[in-house]
């Protein structure tokens, strides 16, 4: 069993390096090369939008809002991992005297082990899909005029445009504040 475990310990520490694309990857601090990107919740950066009568919806800031989505939706993996630690550990229980009382045997320990290793796997492909230096490399391809991957295409709605259009106007609003207050300091 521990060898099992460690096996797959080590097939998901190397699951993320080969999956990897070949586009070179950003310092997880450093602003893309659009010198207009803006720094927004934990290290991700918002490319440069300029809205015209051509340029359509702001799919830069929608691809933003649905990797952040995505990423900050990988705590649901918890519920699979506590399935199956509940069925590959013994379960203690404590009695009304205060005295814990701990199983002869788990539930399921090969039932419990296969959850926990398949839910391990799809967090580390969960969490390589939606990772920046993918979202840096969709959007320079993007900006580059190649159309975005089916993958990401097929994922995005009009959820991920509307929370995009809510955070360039906060973003102008707090730009239009900083412009304001040095002025008013002089």
């Amino acid at each position: 069993m521990p060898k099992f475990l460690l096996l797959c310990l080590a097939l998901a520490l190397r699951l993320p390096l080969a999956a990897q694309t070949t586009a070179p990857a950003l310092p997880l601090g450093a602003a893309p090369a659009d010198a207009g990107a803006v720094l927004v919740f934990n290290n991700w950066y918002l490319p440069r939008y300029q809205a015209s009568a051509t340029s359509g919806a702001d799919t830069t800031g929608a691809l933003l809002s649905l990797f952040r989505k995505r990423r900050y939706a990988g705590f649901l993996y918890t519920i699979p991992f506590i399935v199956g630690v509940s069925l590959a550990l013994p379960i203690s229980t404590t009695d009304s005297r205060g005295q814990q009382h701990v199983a002869g045997e788990a539930i399921s320990p090969p039932l419990g082990s296969a959850v926990l290793a398949a839910t391990l796997v799809g967090f580390i492909v969960h969490a390589n899909r939606f990772n920046k230096s993918h979202l840096v490399a969709v959007d320079r391809a993007y900006a580059a005029g190649q159309p975005i991957p089916a993958r990401y295409r097929h994922l995005l709605n009009a959820r991920h445009f509307a929370e995009a259009a809510l955070l360039r106007e906060a973003i102008a609003q707090q730009q239009a504040r900083e412009q304001v207050a040095p002025a008013a300091g002089q």
